[in-house]
């Protein structure tokens, strides 16, 4: 799961801004902290993350050939899971709908909160556990002065990489559960692409979860890889899985009708469209390295490499991600592309 490079309950907790980009001609950025107000035009305005040198979100409804726009973006540059967490986060996610968009915005609302409660609980049963050890080592007089003095030192309330990835699949699993009440998740769904990044004593790792054929793409000192999995009936280890569960692929689709073999919602398939995600957690240790996350419409034209030469080239010439990200999509559009297209792109270092 790891390598490496070298309902709404409004908490007061997590500050959230819900940031969506949406363009035909002329981009704009509307940043808004309600779903009511999501279309309201704030200009050019995004707000700074303590953990990423430069980041922008951009999508485009592409209306030539789309008459709705099922895709949804999330950008939390000051992302706090908790009061006590001793890491600074920020927190990305691409939603893509597919039958509607309201499993895609019900994601976009309440994924990152339902992230942030579980990593609370998790770091809550740490602390109360290493107590227990503690209290446990002293009556037992099995732990020595020394021991006593260095307990200090232990990162005990940073969690693990594995603390989060659990928390992942728990936050995606509960997420998907709660979309089955709904009827209109019955025959709709959405992909998900999320970043988590914390930064912890000059460390910084970002954590990578999807689901259905959002990517997550990553270039660090001019490498291209990719961070994802393209959960679709064209994958050979998803098509075994779902005939294993005596499910069907006809013509590079579930049943004839899905693309995507994991999705948030698709509530009546959902024996076989999973919400499983597929993990990942790097630590980065060049600043040279940044982070596209990505609906379809865009890797429809642009594969892998294509898309990160794009960036790479137009950062090195000094232009910000806001407009990288703006022109990324203009010819995006320009190759083709008859989707709806988001992207995130996210710069590391100082």
């Amino acid at each position: 799961m790891g390598s490496s490079c070298s309902r709404d309950n409004t908490s007061s907790i997590i500050p959230r801004w819900k940031l969506q980009v949406r363009h035909d001609q002329t981009v704009d950025v509307a940043v808004s902290p309600s779903m009511q107000e999501q279309r309201q035009r704030l200009g050019l305005c995004l707000n700074p993350s303590p953990v990423v040198r430069d980041y922008a979100a951009v999508s485009t409804q592409n209306s030539q050939f789309r008459k709705h726009m099922e895709d949804e973006c999330v950008a939390i540059p000051k992302y706090r899971a908790f009061p006590d967490d001793p890491a600074v986060s920020s927190f990305f996610g691409v939603y893509d709908g597919h039958g509607g968009d309201f499993c895609a915005k019900y994601a976009a609302k309440y994924f990152h909160q339902k992230l942030a409660e579980l990593m609370q609980v998790k770091h809550s049963k740490k602390k109360k556990r290493l107590s227990a050890d503690e209290s446990n080592s002293i009556r037992s007089n099995t732990m020595s002065t020394s021991s006593l003095d260095n307990c200090s030192d232990v990162e005990v309330d940073v969690l693990s990489n594995v603390d989060i990835e659990r928390c992942y699949a728990e936050a995606f699993s509960s997420l998907d559960k709660e979309l089955e009440y709904f009827d209109e998740s019955s025959e709709s769904g959405s992909t998900a692409v999320t970043c988590l990044i914390r930064k912890y004593n000059g460390r910084t790792t970002f954590h990578i979860a999807n689901v259905g054929d959002s990517r997550a793409i990553f270039c660090c000192n001019g490498q291209t890889s990719r961070l994802s999995v393209d959960h679709k009936a064209t994958n050979e280890d998803e098509v075994r899985r779902i005939r294993a569960l005596d499910g069907i692929i006809v013509n590079k689709r579930v049943a004839g009708s899905i693309s995507v073999t994991r999705a948030l919602g698709q509530a009546d398939e959902k024996k076989f469209i999973t919400s499983a995600p597929h993990i990942e957690s790097i630590e980065i240790t060049s600043d040279d390295a940044f982070l596209v996350l990505v609906s379809d419409g865009v890797t429809d034209v642009f594969n892998d490499e294509e898309l990160t030469d794009f960036v790479a080239k137009r950062l090195a010439d000094g232009e910000k991600s806001i407009t990288i990200g703006k022109m990324l999509l203009d010819e995006a559009k320009a190759q083709g592309s008859m989707d709806n297209m988001t992207a995130v792109i996210i710069c590391f270092g100082e």
